[in-house]
């Protein structure tokens, strides 16, 4: 007779709950009233919480049970392309980084269910031994965009071409100004996480085409964190140019640009959903301004106050990640999973699968079936 073995508490999940809420050891330790020392040993599983302790982190760190007694299969995560590297604190991106370790639980239990776009993106071979000039993420953002048939015509929706050619495409509630996207690759698929902290469409394109770039270009860096401010600001100019280039294609993008006046910009940023400082800046690498008018154009946009704001980026609608939510959606409209097992079987709080699949608050809150009754005489 085979005697079922309890579950054991996890004391990796103990760490990430707390980095994901962004608390210290002594924080949590003050929060639930025990020692410094006693959380360091749950950490590293020297001793194992009793239940009274085990209910009072489930409490404070507002985490399923099973969550602390999972043994999640082994995520490969390799770096992770914060875009403010400068600036943004150790503490941000560790909370950011944990919070992606929960997507992956998310997506490795959903792809159980349901089958996702296939990966596409081109072959990398011929740029292995690239260097990465100007020339070169021209020709290569035009290569994606040969490869998923876009032609030269204006990107309405990134989010939603990412996803369809089988990248993963997260929301995030960053609750930093220093974190506002960010990547990494994964095994099978890489993923990408778009900041919910800063609501405009034309910030997403820009964000997402970023991403892509260094999805693309920077596989071989496994810690961006070794690298030097000259080299982290040229991979992020890399990125920056890659960005452009597929947003904006040299050729049909320049025949547009008939006019060097702001108005103009404002007409074209709703063709090209790109704003007006990114085609300003795509102009001056392109050569159709030179560095003086460039800093003209600029000014007048910091006189007219749309530097922060530009016209037009309290109009259109943010692009939304919609393949996660589609695929919680059918599990739960055809029955096979209702809300409280969603949360039980995945192990991950309810508000951050709403957040990470992009679900309306509340998708996942559970009613008991009311009992049914029926007329059986009039």
């Amino acid at each position: 007779m085979n005697v079922k073995q309890e579950p054991q508490f996890n004391p990796k999940r103990l760490r990430e709950a707390r980095l994901v809420r962004g608390l210290t050891i002594s924080d949590l330790a003050e929060r639930i009233s025990v020692s410094k020392q006693a959380i360091s040993q749950f950490e590293l599983g020297e001793h194992a919480p009793r239940p009274e302790t085990v209910m009072l982190l489930i409490n404070t760190l507002h985490f399923p049970k099973s969550f602390f007694y999972r043994e999640f299969n082994e995520q490969y995560v390799g770096n992770t392309f914060f875009r403010a590297n400068a600036t943004a604190t150790k503490k941000s991106k560790e909370i950011q980084y944990n919070k992606t370790l929960l997507a992956g639980y998310i997506y490795e239990y959903v792809s159980e269910y349901i089958e996702f776009p296939e990966l596409n993106l081109p072959d990398m071979s011929q740029y292995q031994s690239s260097k990465w000039d100007n020339n070169t993420i021209e020709q290569l953002a035009q290569e994606v965009r040969n490869h998923w048939e876009i032609g030269d015509k204006p990107i309405t929706n990134i989010v939603h071409l990412l996803e369809r050619n089988g990248i993963m495409v997260f929301s995030v509630d960053t609750d930093s100004e220093k974190v506002d996207a960010f990547c990494q690759h994964r095994k099978g698929r890489p993923y990408i996480f778009l900041g919910n902290d800063k609501q405009s469409a034309f910030r997403r394109q820009f964000d997402g085409a970023h991403e892509l770039g260094h999805i693309l270009m920077h596989k071989e860096i496994d810690n961006q964190d070794v690298l030097s401010r000259v080299e982290f600001k040229e991979m992020e100019n890399q990125a920056n140019r890659f960005a452009s280039a597929f947003l904006l294609p040299a050729e049909a993008f320049a025949k547009t640009v008939t006019s060097m006046s702001l108005l103009h910009f404002v007409e074209l940023k709703k063709y090209w959903n790109v704003s007006i400082a990114a085609m300003l800046y795509r102009c001056l690498d392109l050569n159709l301004i030179d560095e003086s008018k460039y800093t003209s154009l600029v000014k007048q946009m910091s006189m007219k106050k749309m530097r922060t704001k530009e016209p037009l980026d309290d109009v259109f609608p943010l692009q939304e990640p919609v393949v996660l939510r589609k695929s919680i959606l059918l599990l739960l409209d055809n029955k096979i999973k209702n809300e409280m097992q969603l949360i039980q079987e995945i192990s991950v709080p309810q508000e951050y699968i709403e957040m990470l699949c992009n679900l309306d608050k509340g998708t996942l809150n559970y009613n008991e079936p009311e009992p049914t009754i029926r007329l059986i005489k009039r």
